[in-house]
C-alpha cells in the first residue's frame, strides 16, 4: 500500500503545469446557429452546409439512452458482412461534460448490480471500465445546454474497415477526405435521432470477389446510420432464462447476488405486450408488434411475405394474444434504421447468401426495441436451381443423338415451380421473424414432424417408382415447438409454476429443445431416423441424377449453366450424411433442469449407430461415386464473358469438369466426419460390445481396400478414389495433435495392419499397381516419421447447404 500511494504522489508532482491561456467561452447557440435550420427532436441538430459540420445539442448531460450504429447501403457481397439495413447492438450511454469537450460514455452492462442500494451499486460500478466513444467539442452553449460538433465521431469508422480487412486482410483503409456527412438521410423525432454519413474505403488491390461490385474497381462507399434512442418507459418486467427454450438473451454478471446464488444472470429477449383486457382469455394488446413491409419487394412475393409472417399470430393466440403483430407499408421515404421502423427488408447481392433476423433490445432488461429481418432475394434463385433439377427431361437440341445415355422422360415435375419457390420463401420469412420475436434455432424440430420453422429446412421429397412426392414440401404453418416457445415468452404473467407446466406438457408430448450437440440436432434432416432418412435422400438422388442433363434447359440457355446445378444433385444427400453420421458415437443430451424428469445424457443406441453406420459407407461405392459420361460431357467449362460461379466443383482439368475432383469431394464429405478427432474420442469410450466402438469403424473403413476390385474401368476409378481418401483420412486422424493418444494408438494399429495388407498385394495392370504402390510408400513413410508428413485436407466442396441454406 506504501509503494502504491508513493507512486501517486510522484505522478502528480511530475506531471506538467500549464501556463496556457484560459480556453475562450463558446458563444450563444443562437450566435453559432444564425442561418442554419434546426431538425427539433430527441436529440436537436444542426447541418452547417458551408464547413460540413454537423452540431448536436446536449440539453441535460448525465442521463443515459441508447446509442446504435448500423449500415444504410450495403456492399451487395458475401465476402463480407456488410448488408443493406445491417443493425448494430444497443449501447447503453450517457453524455458527460469534461471542459470544453462533451464525452459519450458507455455505461457497463455486462457486469452490474441488480440491488436498489446505492451504495453497493457504486461499488460495483466503480469495479469495472466504462468507455469513452467520443470526446465532442463544445462550440457553443445556452444556459443548461450544449451544442456540440459531432462530425468527426459521425465520420469515424467503426464496423465497416475490419469486415472489409477480413474479406483482403490488410488491403483497405478509409479516405476520410472521401468521408462526408449525409443530412438527406437523418432526421430527428420525439424519441429518436437518426443520422447518417457517406463513409469511403479504397484498396489498390481489392480482390477478386470484390473488385467486381466496384464503379472504378478500387474505391467503396457506404452509408453508415447512427441511432439515438431515448430509452423505453418503465414497466417492463425482464423473464429470466429457461435453457430447455431457446429464446436469446441478454446475459450480465449480477455481482450483487448473494454468494449462494449464481452471478451469471440471462434474461429473455422479448417485445413489450400488454392485453387491452387483461381479464380475457385472449384480447388484442395494446400496442402490437408492427413489421413494416420493403416498398422494393415484388409481387407475389409481398403476398407471401405477409401472409408467412402473420404465421406467429397463431402462437400468439396461446399466449393470451389476438392479432399481436401487424404487417403494414414502410412509409414513403422510410428507412428500416430509423428505430420507429421495425419491419422486412428485401436485400439483394448477386450470389447466394445468408438471410437475417435481427433485434435490437435495452441491454438493461433484454425488451426487443426495434427489429429487421433482412430477406435475400437471391434465395429465389437457389430454391429454382433445385426446382429445374426435378424438371424431367424433355426432347430439345440438346438430345441423345449429341451425348447418349439419356434416362427414360417420366411425367412431372411434381410441383410447379413457382410453387416451391413460394413455399421456400414464406418458410424463410418465418424463421426470419421468429428471430426477431426472440427464438433462436431448434435443428431437431424435424424429428417430429414439420415441429419448427427455426430449423432449417430442406424440401422434403421422397421417391417413388422413378417419381418425386412433393406434396409435403415445406410447411405451411410455424410447428408445435414455435407455439410451445412464444406461449412461454410471451404469456403476461404466469407463475413459475405455470410456465414449468408448459414445458413439461411439451416434453410429454414429443416436443423437444435439446442441446445443440445432441444427436438430433441437425440441419436439412426429416423424421426421427437418421439412416432411413439418408437411403431416402439417396434415393431421391438417384431420381434427381436420372433427370439431369442437356435436355433440362429452355431454349437458348447456355449448357455452361448446368455447372451451377450440378452439385445441388450430387450432393442432394449431404445433410442427410451429417444427421446419420452424428449417431456415430452420438448421444441425446437434454437441457435438463434437477427433478424435470429428463434424461440428461443417454447414448444412441447400438442398433441405430450400426444402422447409420452401414447407410453411410454406401455412400462411397462406386456406383454411388460414379458420374455418367451423359453428365460430365455436358459440365462444360466457363464461357467467355462469364464469370466462374462458386456452386461449381474445382477441376484440376483446366476449367472443365473433373469427375475425380467431385468424386473426392463426396467421398470426403462422406469419410472425414466420420472420423473427426472428437467423434473417434467420443467412440474410444464405448465398453466393447455394448456400442460401436472405434475399432469397429477404422474396421470398416480400412476395408474399403479390400473389397473385390471393380471391372468396369469407370468404376474401378472411383473405387480408388474412395479408397485414396479413407487412407487420407486415417493418416490426418493419425498425426492430428487435437486426436487423444487413445484414438491415435487405435488410428496407428489400424494403418500398421492396412501397410501390410496393401505391401502384400499386387495389381492387376500398371494403373492399380501404381495405386497400390503409392499407398505402400506413404503408410511406411508416415509409420517411420508422422511429424513429416503434411495433412491431406478435404477437397473443397461447392457452397453447402445446397437447398438454399442460410
Amino acid at each position: 500500500m506504501r509503494r502504491l500511494t508513493l507512486f501517486m504522489l510522484l505522478l502528480c508532482l511530475s506531471a506538467p503545469v500549464s501556463a496556457s491561456e484560459p480556453t475562450p467561452k463558446p458563444s450563444t447557440i443562437a450566435a453559432r446557429t444564425a442561418g442554419l435550420s434546426r431538425q427539433d427532436g430527441f436529440l436537436p441538430w444542426y447541418w452547417d452546409a458551408k464547413a460540413g459540420r454537423l452540431l448536436l445539442e446536449v440539453a441535460r448531460p448525465g442521463g443515459s439512452f441508447l446509442y446504435s450504429c448500423g449500415l444504410a447501403q450495403g456492399a451487395g457481397t458475401i465476402d463480407a458482412s456488410l448488408d443493406r439495413g445491417q443493425l448494430g447492438g444497443m449501447r447503453l450511454v450517457r453524455f458527460e461534460r469534461n471542459g470544453p469537450r462533451m464525452l459519450l460514455l458507455q455505461r457497463q452492462t455486462a457486469h452490474r448490480s441488480t440491488t436498489t442500494d446505492a451504495e453497493r451499486t457504486r461499488a460495483i460500478e466503480q469495479s469495472f471500465p466504462v468507455a469513452v466513444l467520443a470526446s465532442m467539442p463544445i462550440v457553443a452553449e445556452s444556459g443548461v445546454t450544449s451544442l456540440v460538433d459531432a462530425t468527426d465521431f459521425l465520420l469515424r469508422d467503426a464496423a465497416v474497415l475490419p469486415e472489409l480487412n477480413n474479406a483482403q486482410p490488410g488491403a483497405w483503409r478509409q479516405d476520410e477526405a472521401r468521408s462526408a456527412m449525409r443530412p438527406q438521410g437523418s432526421g430527428a423525432f420525439p424519441r429518436n435521432t437518426e443520422l447518417e454519413a457517406l463513409l469511403t474505403f479504397t484498396a489498390d488491390r481489392p480482390g477478386d470477389g470484390l473488385m467486381g461490385l466496384l464503379p472504378d474497381g478500387r474505391t467503396m462507399s457506404v452509408v453508415v446510420h447512427h441511432t439515438f434512442l431515448q430509452l423505453p418507459a418503465d414497466g417492463f418486467t425482464p423473464r429470466a432464462h429457461d435453457p430447455r427454450i431457446g429464446i436469446f438473451t441478454e446475459s450480465f454478471k449480477d455481482l450483487s447476488a448473494p454468494f449462494t446464488e449464481p452471478i451469471d444472470q440471462r434474461w429473455i429477449a422479448r417485445w413489450r405486450l400488454e392485453k387491452r383486457d387483461p381479464s380475457a382469455a385472449i384480447s388484442a394488446p395494446v400496442q402490437p408488434i408492427v413489421y413494416y413491409l420493403d416498398r422494393g419487394l415484388p409481387a407475389p412475393e409481398r403476398a407471401t411475405v405477409r401472409t408467412a409472417a402473420l404465421w406467429w399470430n397463431h402462437a400468439f393466440e396461446r399466449a393470451g394474444f389476438r392479432d399481436a403483430i401487424e404487417l403494414r407499408d414502410l412509409p414513403v421515404g422510410a428507412t428500416f434504421l430509423d428505430a420507429r421502423y421495425s419491419g422486412i427488408q428485401w436485400t439483394h447481392r448477386t450470389e447466394r447468401a445468408w438471410s437475417i433476423g435481427q433485434s435490437q433490445t435495452d441491454p438493461r432488461t433484454g425488451e426487443i426495441l426495434h427489429a429487421v429481418v433482412l430477406l435475400d432475394s437471391h434465395r429465389r434463385r437457389t430454391t429454382d436451381r433445385m426446382w429445374r433439377n426435378l424438371e424431367p427431361p424433355a426432347p430439345g437440341a440438346c438430345d441423345a443423338a449429341a451425348i447418349p445415355d439419356f434416362a427414360e422422360t417420366v411425367a412431372g415435375p411434381e410441383i410447379a415451380e413457382s410453387t416451391l419457390v413460394l413455399q421456400r420463401l414464406a418458410y424463410l420469412t418465418a424463421h426470419e421473424v421468429g428471430h426477431t420475436l426472440g427464438l433462436g434455432h431448434n435443428m431437431a424440430a424435424t424429428t417430429f414432424g414439420w415441429g419448427s420453422v427455426m430449423d432449417y429446412l430442406g424440401p422434403h421429397l421422397e421417391a417413388d417408382n422413378g417419381a418425386l412426392k412433393a406434396s409435403d414440401a415445406y410447411p405451411g404453418d410455424i410447428g408445435s415447438y414455435d407455439r410451445l416457445a412464444i406461449e412461454w415468452c410471451y404469456s403476461p404473467t404466469p407463475s413459475p409454476a405455470e410456465l414449468e407446466a408448459m414445458i413439461a406438457k411439451a416434453t410429454a408430448g414429443g416436443v423437444v429443445f435439446p442441446l445443440e450437440s445432441d444427436a438430433r440436432w441437425n440441419e436439412y434432416d426429416w423424421g426421427p431416423d437418421a439412416a432411413l432418412w439418408l437411403e431416402k435422400s439417396r434415393a431421391v438422388r438417384q431420381v434427381l441424377l436420372s433427370r439431369f442433363g442437356p435436355r433440362q434447359l429452355r431454349p437458348h440457355e447456355p449448357v455452361y449453366s448446368l455447372q451451377e446445378r450440378f452439385s445441388l444433385a450430387y450432393l442432394y444427400h449431404r445433410f442427410a450424411l451429417l444427421a446419420a453420421q452424428a449417431q456415430i458415437g452420438g448421444e441425446w443430451r437434454t437441457n435438463a433442469l434437477a427433478g424435470d424428469g429428463q434424461v440428461p445424457r443417454a447414448p444412441v443406441s447400438f442398433e441405430q449407430q450400426g444402422r447409420a453406420l452401414d447407410a453411410i459407407l454406401a455412400c462411397v461405392a462406386p456406383r454411388e461415386l460414379d458420374i455418367p459420361d451423359r453428365i460430365a460431357l455436358s459440365l462444360t467449362p466457363t464461357p467467355d464473358a462469364f464469370a466462374p460461379t462458386r456452386e461449381r466443383f474445382a477441376s484440376s482439368l483446366d476449367g472443365a469438369f473433373d469427375r475425380f475432383a467431385a468424386a473426392r469431394v463426396l467421398a470426403g464429405l462422406t469419410l472425414r466426419p466420420l472420423l473427426s478427432p472428437a467423434r473417434a474420442a467420443a467412440l474410444t469410450q464405448v465398453a466393447p460390445g455394448t456400442g460401436l466402438t472405434l475399432e469397429s469403424v477404422l474396421r470398416r473403413v480400412s476395408a474399403l481396400w479390400d473389397a473385390p476390385r471393380e471391372r468396369d474401368p469407370a468404376l474401378a476409378d472411383m473405387q480408388r478414389i474412395a479408397q485414396r481418401v479413407a487412407l487420407e483420412t486415417l493418416l490426418d486422424l493419425a498425426g492430428d495433435g487435437a486426436a487423444t493418444p487413445e484414438v491415435r494408438a487405435q488410428v496407428f494399429a489400424s494403418i500398421t495392419q492396412l501397410a501390410a495388407r496393401i505391401k502384400a498385394r499386387r495389381g492387376p495392370d500398371p494403373i492399380a499397381d501404381a495405386h497400390l504402390r503409392l499407398a505402400e510408400r506413404d503408410l511406411s513413410g508416415f509409420l517411420a516419421d508422422p511429424s513429416a508428413r503434411k495433412p491431406a485436407g478435404a477437397t473443397p466442396a461447392p457452397p453447402g447447404r445446397p437447398v438454399g441454406g442460410q
